[in-house]
């Protein structure tokens, strides 16, 4: 199994000039920098998938000691000029090490991994944080200190872990584990947020974030989707607002990922298509890897294609829209203050009110403990007040009324988010304004 690596090693394979080069820039592309921790973590994971030859599992289906010896194989085929690179320049968010200590040295290592399993196995809740920390540091290790002609043997040879999507919580942040020694378990800071992790900063103290996976149903108002094929504006939208359909999302932060399940979507035969929704029921699903859909599902509010319909809504690898938005995606709006007169579908009452300014008005209002009751956007702010539709060729005013009761934590898997078949061969494009309109198969 490992005769090609053998032979690469023996022969001694060094960085070329363009590893090198790379070890010398600090600042990644953009296609691996996201939005926080767990924008970060949907970028690199993207990458990873995409690499050639690849092989990859969940981090949580590996045990700490197949990780161990994941990275025991990568320090073996590791080039010591990168590191040597990364300590001249003081980049101490790629140098070697593990369990949060630095070293190059595999001896020194090996005692940091006995430290970690003698903690682990007196304070066994940490597991899950330690795992998801040796998974970042595999990574680390494969692409900033693996000269890229032997990561591409690698990929061949081995299985590698993808990053855990969720945040990387700092151990001794609850109760629970009030009064541990610090010194048992390192901070719980990885470098990699430190280059690849946007840090936006809140633009209001007020905001509530969602929780990690949820579901919840609401009712929307205004046309879906409220975008065609001619440009600004939407010839082909109904701009009331008078009627209403169901929603049912399925969303989570830690799968990168999130559908949506219109009851009822606009004529959008503007695709081109003959099997187009018609005044008939729509799934939206948005992935990390795959970009986004728009596909018919077998029955109205749930998520099984009929095989019918599928377009392309967002290209594969867009910067604009990377998957499910953000779990904290409300604080980069503007705290507008209180309502108190709010009337809404499912809830009438007090408000906290949210805008964000752009090309469109964009709102989002919760009750005062921060549990989501509307959120829309059109050609202006409502104030609280019931939305009015705009005029024809003017923004489509499209909002939904969240059902309180129904937003709940839920847990998923990877398999609750699959893109459809007939979406993955699809050269139908219904992509919407800044998913861009490249069709990639």
């Amino acid at each position: 199994m490992w005769a090609a690596l053998a032979i690469l090693f023996t022969v001694g394979v060094a960085a070329d000039p363009s590893d090198l080069k790379r070890a010398q820039r600090k600042v990644p592309g953009d296609h691996v920098v996201g939005n926080g921790h767990v924008g970060m973590t949907v970028k690199l994971n993207a990458a990873i998938r995409a690499m050639k030859d690849v092989k990859v599992k969940e981090c949580d289906e590996f045990s700490i000691d197949e990780l161990n010896k994941l990275q025991r194989k990568l320090h073996h085929a590791r080039d010591p000029a990168l590191e040597a690179i990364y300590r001249k320049t003081g980049d101490h968010g790629r140098r070697m090490g593990a369990f949060g200590k630095l070293s190059a040295n595999l001896e020194e290592i090996e005692g940091f991994w006995a430290d970690e399993a003698k903690s682990l196995k007196t304070y066994p809740q940490f597991t899950e944080s330690s795992r998801a920390r040796k998974c970042h540091e595999v990574i680390m290790w494969l692409v900033h200190h693996i000269p890229q002609a032997v990561q591409a043997t690698l990929r061949k040879e081995v299985t590698l872990p993808l990053l855990p999507q969720r945040e990387f919580g700092d151990v001794f942040g609850n109760e629970e584990n009030a009064g541990i020694p610090e010194n048992v378990f390192p901070p719980s800071g990885l470098g990699c947020d430190q280059a690849h992790a946007k840090q936006s900063k809140a633009k209001n103290t007020e905001y509530v974030e969602w929780p990690e996976e949820l579901t919840y149903t609401a009712t929307g108002h205004g046309a879906f989707p409220f975008w065609d094929k001619g440009g600004a504006g939407c010839s082909t939208c109904d701009p009331s607002i008078s009627g209403s359909a169901q929603l049912k999302v399925r969303y989570s932060a830690k799968q990168g990922s999130e559908i949506l399940l219109h009851e009822s979507c606009g004529d959008m035969s503007w695709t081109g298509s003959s099997s187009a929704p018609k005044k008939s029921p729509c799934n939206h699903i948005f992935t990390p890897d795959l970009g986004a859909f728009i596909y018919t599902p077998k029955t109205s509010l749930e998520v099984e294609a009929d095989g019918k319909f599928c377009c392309r809504s967002v290209a594969a690898g867009s910067k604009t829209f990377t998957g499910a938005v953000p779990r904290d995606w409300m604080k980069t709006g503007t705290y507008a203050g209180t309502y108190a007169d709010f009337k809404g579908d499912h809830y009438s009452g007090p408000i906290k009110m949210y805008t964000f300014s752009g090309a469109l008005s964009f709102w989002y209002y919760t009750k005062p403990d921060g549990t989501p009751v509307q959120q829309g956007e059109g050609c202006e702010q409502p104030g609280g007040k019931k939305p009015t539709a705009c005029a024809k060729m003017m923004p489509i005013v499209l909002y939904h009324d969240f059902d309180p009761s129904t937003f709940k934590n839920a847990t998923f898997t990877q398999s609750d988010f699959e893109v459809p078949d007939v979406c993955k061969s699809t050269t139908v494009s219904c992509a919407i304004p800044g998913g861009s309109t490249e069709i990639v198969v």
